[in-house]
């Protein structure tokens, strides 16, 4: 059977974890897989029955999610330039028929390198065939021209800011003597041979798209965790609210939040995901640093989380509506998405206060439309099945293209460094 190298960059535990369930998927029906990823999530993920290897992330979590609120790039030219030879070792290392890769941007320049196919795996409101409008979630021009006047002239701005999103790829993309990735951030977003949408377009519509890109339908994901002592202790006589900011949330906003819920008439459950943190707590809340979030989300009422493609998925899945807290622009842009369809709310996190959550998760509860919108979501989502999806699509891939061996002659990383230059940025990311 062909091998596959499966490649998750850790900027979010989303992006490690699609992967994971990917190769799974594939692992599955026979084929051979090898996954790489930054193992900082390994305690959530556990092991797997299939070759891994350790992939250091350049950016740790909390220096991503600065950069993600700042509307800056992730990667610098240096960062790129270290992975492409990274990218062309593991990929001589594996040998793989195929790689594909979550948020690895760097495989759009050492895929061609090494002339392995690639499927890159990306939500569908970064498709250059979306029409969804992306919102800043904060921006000084904000504070000097309010929200609304400062989002129309950010709007006309926003080629411009994609364009120089997209220098430090395209850079690292002549560096290494390929072409520029593409003109704007959509396009180097989902640059590949093949682009998979882990989305369903009942909720997430495009123009129609290529025949090399494929909605495959949500993946959804909840640690292999025990339940914390108190599980079996929540009281059932009043509304269960669940919250999880995810791993880019931040305790001062989590107890912002808990603050809000506190005077109400619910019970509320929440997951740190930052174990240690000292948080002030209510007497209607029980606290744990992670929960087994399906189940969660389905005794819940409402879910409060980032308002992001898994977290946001994982309650609708459920049936449940959410109130979104953004902090960066991919989930105000989903969770805008979901409250069209009249199954969440959201807020900016530079709205938040408790008397705004408090305010909103009242008037959610008291409105069954939440609740209805939500579960019919839950159905459209039921009609898709990601893996068996990917799966088959892998399998189009790979029966219309030969399978050879990768050659041992490939040349990566910049052409006009001294290799003591080239040295020292790739340490520096490894």
């Amino acid at each position: 059977m062909p091998h596959i190298l499966v490649m998750g960059e850790a900027v979010t535990l989303t992006h490690v974890v699609r992967p994971t369930l990917l190769a799974d998927a594939l692992y599955a029906a026979g084929y051979g897989v090898t996954l790489a990823c930054d193992p900082r999530f390994n305690a959530l993920i556990g092991s797997r029955p299939y070759r891994t290897i350790a992939l250091k992330s350049s950016i740790d979590p909390a220096t991503s999610t600065v950069l993600l609120k700042q509307n800056q790039p992730l990667f610098s030219v240096e960062t790129f330039n270290a992975y492409v030879r990274e990218d062309v070792r593991l990929m001589r290392l594996a040998q793989p028929q195929l790689v594909v890769g979550d948020m690895r941007q760097s495989l759009a320049i050492s895929a061609q390198l090494t002339k392995v196919p690639y499927v890159n795996i990306i939500n569908a409101h970064w498709s250059p065939s979306s029409d969804e409008p992306f919102a800043l979630v904060d921006h000084p021009l904000h504070k000097v021209l309010g929200r609304e006047t400062g989002d129309r002239l950010l709007s006309l701005l926003t080629p411009l800011g994609s364009m120089m999103m997209a220098l430090p790829i395209n850079i690292a993309a002549l560096n290494n003597g390929v072409a520029p990735i593409g003109a704007g951030l959509r396009e180097t977003f989902c640059a590949g041979d093949y682009v998979v949408y882990p989305d369903i377009p009942e909720l997430s519509p495009t123009r129609p798209l290529p025949p090399n890109h494929r909605y495959i339908g949500p993946l959804d994901f909840s640690p292999k965790i025990a339940p914390p002592p108190w599980w079996d202790k929540v009281p059932d006589d009043k509304p269960v609210i669940y919250v999880n900011l995810g791993s880019s949330g931040e305790p001062a906003l989590l107890e912002v939040i808990l603050a809000g819920l506190s005077d109400l008439r619910v019970t509320v459950i929440a997951a740190t995901a930052h174990p240690g943190a000292a948080l002030a707590v209510p007497a209607n809340a029980f606290i744990a640093d992670y929960l087994p979030g399906d189940a969660a989300a389905a005794n819940a009422a409402l879910v409060i989380c980032n308002g992001g493609a898994s977290s946001g998925c994982q309650a609708l899945v459920a049936g449940t509506p959410f109130l979104g807290i953004a902090s960066n622009t991919d989930q105000l842009s989903y969770g805008t998405m979901v409250a069209k369809t009249g199954a969440a709310e959201n807020l900016r996190e530079d709205e938040v206060t408790a008397e705004r959550v408090r305010e909103t998760v009242a008037r959610m509860l008291a409105s069954p439309g939440y609740r209805e919108a939500a579960q019919r979501l839950k159905q459209d989502f039921a009609r898709y099945d990601a893996k068996a999806n990917f799966v088959a699509f892998i399998g189009e891939i790979l029966a219309a293209a030969p399978i050879k061996a990768l050659s041992s002659e490939v040349d990566a990383g910049p052409r006009k460094e001294d290799a003591s230059k080239q040295d020292s940025r790739a340490a520096s990311v490894s």
